[in-house]
């Protein structure tokens, strides 16, 4: 039986730190690929369809409005996959980014267990990946449905 590929999030943060720590903390159930300006970020967003993008607004060489604008003139359907984690800045800038229509905005320092579910929420919304209401599941569940198909196959 051929293993399921997880969903690929794109990570855009020009902070490394910042980017070991959502890589490893998302790394078991996403491939995360990582990039560090907006410029980067855009030009990702033209080569590869991605699960989820969770962006910093604050980046060189383009920032996150600038990418936020770029979906919304060539992937809209991508913004509702898009989840802004960003330093704390200002209140309008905020309402300007969720004006976009995102799946959500988490502001550093975040908790990583409302982090982690709402990458998972924001990459149920993909209709490219059937199993992405999935991910949401809990793994017992996973693991009937797994043993229902193998009992059904054999």
């Amino acid at each position: 039986m051929s293993r399921v590929e997880k969903p690929h999030v794109l990570l855009a943060d020009d902070n490394e730190a910042t980017c070991t720590l959502l890589t490893a903390l998302l790394h078991r159930d996403f491939n995360v690929e990582a990039v560090f300006d907006g410029r980067e970020t855009i030009e990702r967003l033209r080569t590869r369809r991605y699960a989820v993008l969770l962006l910093d607004l604050r980046m060189p060489n383009a920032d996150g409005f600038a990418v936020l604008d770029f979906l919304k003139e060539h992937q809209p359907a991508m913004l509702p996959r898009v989840l802004v984690v960003t330093a704390a800045v200002a209140a309008r800038d905020l309402q300007h980014a969720e004006s976009y229509g995102l799946c959500g905005v988490v502001t550093k320092p975040f908790e990583v267990e409302t982090l982690l579910a709402t990458v998972k929420k924001c990459a149920a919304l993909d209709d490219a990946n059937p199993l992405g209401p999935m991910l949401c599941s809990s793994g017992p569940v996973i693991l009937f449905l797994a043993d229902l198909l193998r009992q059904r196959l054999m």
